[in-house]
């Protein structure tokens, strides 16, 4: 494919960019009061991580009202600390530092390479549906080098809503043939084609669980396997 009118690369961020299922299970017991299992660690990473995902589907059939992700990150880590029966041991506090654990998730080892490289001839930037903080600390902690960071809280809205994506190109004052959603989750990218932008698959397989998923059935302008290949790509 001919990359010439791409002129700007809008990145999706927890999962494409950042490993959180790895960084939560690595340093969850830093901030809990009693140590889990591996196992228990798994299951509280991929639970948190649900409960972001149940709120965004519930928000987008206009089941729930908006909120910014650091509180429905806290939501369900209440929840969860319920659950493990771990609340009694820690005060609100304990759970804010644990909460911002969202905020220094670590880039999977391509990413700061591979962002520098396509830096070198794109404007790059988020297209999260985090809040503006968490990206921004995100960045800070993990040297991600954004020209802009796009988030949930500017928008009001949630991907992978179209209005989303469209404004996005607004506010960049491009087309939407000029812009392309680099991600690692078929929906968004689905819903980025479907609004006129261009698309880019990475293929982050161990994401979700340590047996690795398959890549999606659906084409898309780019499949790589990471940032690096996809700068040689282009």
């Amino acid at each position: 494919m001919d990359s010439g009118n791409i002129k700007a690369l809008i990145f999706d961020v927890f999962g494409t960019v950042v490993d959180w299922r790895q960084t939560l299970t690595k340093r969850l017991n830093s901030f809990l009061p009693k140590k889990l299992s591996e196992c228990e660690l798994e299951k509280f990473a991929i639970e948190w991580r649900k409960g972001y995902s149940d709120y965004i589907n519930e928000f987008n059939n206009n089941k729930q009202g908006w909120e910014k992700i650091d509180d429905i990150h806290k939501k369900k880590l209440i929840q969860l600390l319920k659950d493990f029966k771990l609340i009694n041991l820690m005060n609100e506090s304990d759970i804010n530092k644990l909460n911002k654990i969202w905020h220094q998730l670590d880039p999977w080892e391509d990413s700061v390479e591979g962002l520098s490289l396509l830096k070198n001839k794109y404007s790059i930037g988020t297209l999260s549906n985090g809040n503006f903080s968490l990206l921004l600390n995100m960045s800070k902690y993990s040297k991600l080098p954004w020209d802009f960071i796009f988030s949930g809280d500017i928008f009001l809205k949630y991907k992978p809503n179209k209005y989303v994506y469209k404004k996005a190109t607004e506010y960049l004052g491009l087309n939407t043939n000029e812009v392309m959603l680099v991600a690692a989750h078929e929906n968004d990218l689905l819903a980025a084609e479907m609004s006129g932008l261009k698309t880019a698959y990475i293929h982050r397989p161990f994401e979700y669980s340590n047996t690795p998923k398959e890549k999606p059935k659906s084409t898309f302008n780019y499949s790589c396997n990471s940032f690096v290949e996809l700068s040689k790509l282009l």
